[in-house]
């Protein structure tokens, strides 16, 4: 686990946790006067440092300059006013190899990431809100789309675009996301580059070479007559993986976009597709983690992920004083796995098990109408509304394997499950703009069925052979409509040009996923009944920019977290109506209420640059994010227990230098306090703070070329970020030190 630092590396925790120190004054100061958010002037590419592009990201969440790195009080039909949230320009920084999502999010406060080996997909959780397991407790999107399976039934994070395609990224937090989704941990949106509007054609390609054979490829071209454009890029990524065993992965992902750029009325019509399969080298019991890190336990099992996007987006501005946008999507999404059966927390599977096969299709479709409309005498006040229609149909197909090579599941039948679910939301906002000051009432209005009905649920028999069982229980069969209104208010104040104070307080909604009392993972049990639930949040900050070369953002906020789902680790004696769990495994069932409080500091200081403290062609920027968390359950199962995934405090600093010819270098650091890994803090499931490194360069060359570099996790920190219950599970380490280089080309 987490080894002390040597003293290079406290020397450079010394020097990045010292550059916190503004903001931590900054901090207590605004704590002592009872208020906590400021919006700097934008600032021009050339102040920024950042070179000149003819591209321009059509963000639905955001369409601010792409130097931007703070939310607009408006965009399109959206209203940021009253809200706090947070951007991640990967323009500042060295191009980030797919899926290192610990270097892309490095901006973003308090966004943990428990990362995943193989990278077969994104665990992120924010502020102690749910296990981070499949980001299950945050809405991803890309371009404003949803890129999950189903939004509200089955919210996990299996997609990410390949960050060489990336703009930037963008976060709304917590319940404040009302506008886009109810769920509790917020609303993270990968908004992609283009299109591209001036006349023209333009391509770009890179290569990729690293550590256990990796390798990616992108190639990306845009064209317009000024009118019309179209897009599109390819990506492709394969590897052996960091662990020994079964690690390996290959992905591909395309999209294919067509524009039609009006002065009134902009549409876009977009395909995206992605097919990848990993091999999942399973998790490692605390001992075998200490004692080869790159070591596994399950040999064969894999999954694989597919998914196919169609999408159409028009916006239309009728007038200066009206936005309206109309988005209509649909996706496919295949997962498909193979596990071998039984098998033990953190131990090899025995060899001879047989493979269990589980497919999981998700037909998901919508459509989302919203318009904003200014008014008053100045156009001072504005109010949007806007109205959500969402279905999906995602049936479940489990079989057993004859053998431990049978990937089709000839042995017979196992289980079979039809899932479903409907989902209208009306939902709005005002904001009314009095003078410096800017109160934004909101509601969200949801409508929701969802079923899941059992038609086969057996034993899974002997592990070696043999057909299935007898039956395991009761067939499932669970039908539920709520209506559910949620609600928020926001305020802003701009104290001074540069001082703006944001309060806001909301509530959201955690919808029944369509596996909660349904599960399919040997080992953990699952409780017969759920119940939905519920999170308030209140959060005041201020945003301050005291000096040109220092920006200090800081925030207190408060979250209480009613009904959360979530498991119990073994030993547990049988209670009704639960069998005895074991070592190692778990119980998933609603565990209690919480109580998350804390602090979000941010500090943005340019060292070098034409308004740093030191004059230069480019710009040398520190910047560096804190956050002290604090939380408890305070009723239910895991009563006077901390939450899973909460770790004290989540340090993460940036040190890059944004040169003027688009040189790029960066140093990150990444700093997370002790976690438990089980919501009763059962010590098999600790997980230990770490600290680590990660650096990379970018140099241009003539004729376009660009030459890259990097290390990540530079002083081989041996950690694991996760851990998972039940047969296959156990901790999953980090990976260890690791490099790539790169060859870029654009013109």
């Amino acid at each position: 686990m987490s080894r002390p630092l040597p003293p290079v590396r406290l020397l450079a925790v010394a020097l990045l946790a010292a550059a916190s120190a503004p903001a931590l004054a900054t901090g207590s100061a605004a704590e002592t006067a009872g208020t906590t958010g400021a919006t700097a002037p934008e600032g021009d590419p050339q102040a920024a440092g950042g070179a000149t592009t003819t591209t321009q990201a059509t963000s639905i969440i955001v369409t601010a300059a792409r130097t931007s790195d703070r939310l607009p009080d408006e965009s399109g039909t959206l209203i940021f006013a009253g809200k706090l949230g947070d951007i991640a320009v990967l323009d500042d920084i060295p191009t980030v190899p797919t899926r290192n999502l610990r270097v892309a999010l490095a901006d973003i406060p308090g966004l943990l990431v428990s990362e995943v080996s193989n990278g077969s997909w994104a665990s992120l959780s924010y502020r102690g809100l749910g296990e981070p397991h499949e980001s299950w407790n945050i809405l991803t999107l890309q371009d404003a789309v949803p890129a999950v399976p189903d939004m509200y039934s089955y919210p996990a994070g299996y997609f990410t675009p390949p960050l060489e395609a990336v703009e930037r990224i963008e976060f709304i937090r917590g319940a404040s996301g009302l506008l886009y989704g109810p769920q509790p941990g917020g609303a993270i949106n990968y908004v992609l580059k283009g299109p591209r509007r001036a006349e023209g054609v333009e391509a770009e390609a890179r290569l990729i070479a690293g550590s256990w054979d990796a390798r990616q490829g992108y190639a990306g071209l845009a064209a317009s007559d000024g009118t019309l454009a179209a897009d599109g890029f390819i990506h492709y990524a394969e590897g052996d993986g960091p662990r020994r065993v079964n690690s390996d992965h290959r992905q591909t992902t395309a999209r294919a976009r067509a524009h039609y750029l009006g002065e009134t009325v902009t549409a876009t019509l977009s395909l995206d597709y992605y097919n990848a399969r990993f091999g999942e080298p399973g998790g490692l019991s605390r001992a075998r983690l200490a004692a080869d890190n790159r070591d596994g336990s399950t040999a064969r099992d894999r999954v694989r992920i597919e998914r196919l996007a169609p999408t159409l987006a028009i916006e239309w501005q009728p007038d200066d004083a009206t936005q309206v946008t109309a988005r209509a999507f649909y996706s496919r999404f295949e997962r498909e796995s193979w596990r071998q059966a039984g098998g033990s927390f953190g131990q090899v599977t025995p060899a001879a098990n047989v493979l269990i096969r589980q497919l999981q299709t998700f037909d998901t479709a919508g459509i989302d109408l919203r318009a904003r409309r200014d008014f008053g005498g100045r156009g001072q006040h504005s109010v949007t509304i806007g109205v959500l229609g969402h279905t999906s149909d995602a049936p479940v197909f489990v079989d057993k394997g004859a053998s431990n090579a049978d990937f089709a599941g000839t042995a017979g039948a196992l289980a079979r499950a039809q899932r479903s679910g409907d989902t209208a939301a009306v939902f709005g906002e005002v904001k009314f703009g009095l003078g410096d000051v800017q109160i934004v009432p909101g509601f969200r209005l949801e409508r929701i069925r969802q079923r899941v009905s059992e038609t086969l649920d057996l034993g899974v028999g002997s592990v070696t052979g043999g057909g299935p069982g007898a039956a395991n229980g009761p067939l499932g069969n669970r039908e539920t409509t709520q209506t559910v209104p949620l609600y928020g208010v926001g305020v802003t104040w701009d104290a001074a040009p540069t001082l703006r104070f944001v309060a806001n307080a909301s509530r959201a909604f955690k919808p029944l996923l369509y596996n909660d009392g349904v599960t399919f993972q040997a080992g953990v049990d699952a409780a017969g009944t759920f119940d939905a639930s519920y999170a308030f949040t209140l959060e005041a900050g201020l945003q301050a920019e005291p000096a040109p070369p220092l920006r200090i953002d800081a925030s207190l906020f408060r979250v209480e977290f009613e009904n959360q789902v979530g498991f119990l680790a073994g030993p547990l004696p049988a209670s009704p109506p639960f069998g005895a769990v074991g070592a190692g495994g778990a119980r998933r069932q609603n565990v209690g209420s919480m109580r998350n409080q804390g602090v979000d500091l941010a500090l943005r200081l340019d060292l070098v640059g034409p308004e740093g403290l030191a004059k230069g062609e480019g710009t040398l920027r520190l910047s560096t994010n804190l956050q002290l968390l604090d939380a408890t359950f305070t009723d239910g199962a895991a009563a006077g227990f901390t939450p899973q995934y909460v770790p004290g405090h989540l340090l993460r600093s940036v040190l890059a230098w944004i040169g003027k010819d688009g040189a790029r270098a960066a140093l990150t650091f990444t700093s997370v306090g002790n976690q438990q890994g089980a919501d009763n803090n059962v010590a098999d499931f600790a997980l230990p703070g770490y600290e680590v490194f990660d650096a990379s360069v970018e140099w241009p060359l003539a004729g376009g070329f660009t030459f890259g570099a990097g290390v990540n996790n530079l002083f081989d920190a041996d950690y694991a970020s996760r851990v998972r219950p039940g047969g296959g599970g156990g901790f999953d380490p980090g990976a260890p030190r690791n490099v790539f280089v790169s060859i870029g080309w654009k013109g």
